[in-house]
């Protein structure tokens, strides 16, 4: 068995034991997925004791969905532009700032500062994040794509099942405080990881000639129009988180009017959802790494179509019990989804245009979300769960379908790259 075989084999553990440099940023990710986890429900508990108003904690959200739209785009120009590791490292240290920064919100009279706070943190992160995606992928190899997105996908599996629960324990027992402190340690721990690694493609474009700030974002969306696979994708990432926002949105009421599981019962929905995708993906990506692009693409369109029919599913009449497992089931469809997008997404993506190109991925999801989650609260009173469940399943379906009948016609032209036009520095 050759080097490879044995990796494509053994899978994460693998990946993670024979790649110093991958399992020090993957580390550092670990850690602040873990901080962040903390502050957010230290925000939640900070805007409740001070307002006593459940619309402070949805402004909140909506601080952080906005920063996607507007400067994740941006940070995709940084990361193509400048030093990816110098992004992360100041990106580091910012977060750790702003981070002791919401302590001084601590009061009726300064609670309006948790806002700007919010906003402030998720702008910095999309940039951060942009960079890290950009420079990430090229410290593995290229058929190794798959097993990347997978490992980044684990760590917020496994905090979604675990550290929000953990978060909630800690500002009860110690105090949201303490809370924002322990996130501003996990970002100088990142810092600390960060800093060790120097291999991999930590630029994209930086010659004299190349396109700056408008016209190198406009560049990013001429080289997407020009890939017809990955336009493709970006539209089923758009349609598809129309309905996986709502969703979400939905689960909660489920949870907490239709289960009457009490204030926490989300809780239940996002541990079984995070523990199912975490087993499920650790035990699919090396199987899904050995296969050929053309029925990765045959699988991201089964992901959707199963994940709607089962979300849909969702509004039949149930116990607790069953909507769980029903929910686990659904987790554990999708779960092949992001890891096996990112990885055509990536061969699809050269160095110098790969920072604008999965930000602007990551910004088309980030504003379906937000639309649908907006959209979906609003329709849940008026329509309640069992009917806006299948109406939110179909939107994923829906496009998962469409995919697979494109797909099969050839219509998706699967084999282009993303190029930069011709004379467009």
């Amino acid at each position: 068995m050759t080097d490879i075989e044995e990796r494509s084999a053994t899978g994460l553990g693998s990946l993670l034991a024979g790649n110093r440099d991958f399992r020090l940023l993957w580390l550092g990710n670990l850690v602040s997925v873990c901080g962040g986890w903390f502050t957010a429900v230290a925000v939640f508990a900070m805007l409740y004791e001070h307002t006593g108003a459940a619309v402070a904690a949805g402004a909140s959200l909506a601080m952080r969905y906005l920063p996607g739209i507007l400067f994740g785009t941006w940070g995709g120009v940084l990361a193509d532009r400048l030093d990816r590791r110098t992004i992360m490292l100041v990106g580091d240290g910012v977060l750790a700032l702003l981070a002791l920064t919401f302590l001084l919100a601590d009061s009726p009279g300064t609670i309006w500062l948790a806002y700007p706070l919010t906003f402030a943190s998720a702008a910095v992160g999309f940039v951060f994040q942009a960079a890290r995606n950009a420079w990430m992928p090229s410290l593995v190899r290229p058929e190794e794509g798959v097993l990347y997105a997978a490992a980044v996908q684990v760590n917020g599996l496994l905090f979604q099942a675990v550290g929000g629960l953990a978060g909630a324990a800690a500002v009860t027992l110690v105090g949201w405080r303490c809370a924002f402190v322990v996130n501003a340690l996990s970002f100088l721990v990142s810092f600390h990881f960060t800093a060790k690694v120097r291999r991999g493609d930590r630029r994209g474009d930086t010659s004299p000639g190349a396109a700056r700030g408008l016209r190198a974002f406009l560049e990013g969306l001429r080289a997407v129009r020009r890939s017809r696979l990955v336009s493709a994708l970006l539209l089923l990432e758009a349609v598809f988180c129309l309905g996986l926002g709502g969703s979400i949105t939905a689960m909660t009421a489920l949870a907490v009017q239709v289960h009457d599981l009490g204030d926490g019962g989300t809780g239940w929905f996002y541990a079984v959802q995070g523990l199912a995708g975490a087993v499920v993906l650790l035990v699919a990506a090396p199987r899904l790494k050995r296969l050929p692009e053309e029925r990765r693409l045959v699988v991201l369109g089964l992901s959707c179509l199963g994940e709607g029919l089962l979300t849909a599913a969702l509004g039949l009449p149930s116990s607790a019990p069953g909507a769980l497992a029903v929910w686990a089931a659904a987790a554990c469809v999708d779960v092949v989804y992001g890891p096996v997008s990112m990885a055509v997404l990536l061969g699809h993506s050269p160095n110098e245009l790969r920072g604008r190109v999965v930000s602007l991925w990551s910004a088309t999801a980030t504003a379906s979300l937000g639309v649908s989650a907006v959209v979906s609260g609003a329709l849940l009173d008026v329509l309640g769960p069992a009917t806006l469940l299948p109406i939110l399943g179909a939107c994923m379906a829906l496009p998962g379908a469409a995919w697979l009948v494109a797909l099969r016609a050839g219509l998706l032209g699967a084999t282009r790259t993303v190029r930069p036009a011709a004379g467009s520095r």
